[in-house]
């Protein structure tokens, strides 16, 4: 077993900015990824993570949380 398989990870600085963009929600309701990266990259201009990424963790919040997600990121 190795070390890093139960070390705790970092919560990196994109995780906390997404949490607090959708602290709001109440367990089933549905986040638009759209809405959500729009307001981290308000709030914080300077994020280097893609919107892949983003929506990555978007999706792992909203797992947790019991919320449901609206994947609107893309225009057609």
């Amino acid at each position: 077993m190795s070390i890093a398989g139960w070390a705790p990870r970092p919560v990196s600085a994109s995780r906390k900015l997404l949490e607090m963009t959708i602290k709001m929600a109440l367990c089933g309701d549905i986040v638009s990824v759209r809405a959500t990266i729009r307001g981290v990259r308000l709030n914080a201009p300077y994020l280097q993570d893609s919107n892949e990424e983003l929506t990555g963790v978007i999706v792992e919040i909203a797992k947790a949380w019991g919320l449901a997600v609206l994947f609107d990121g893309r225009r057609e």
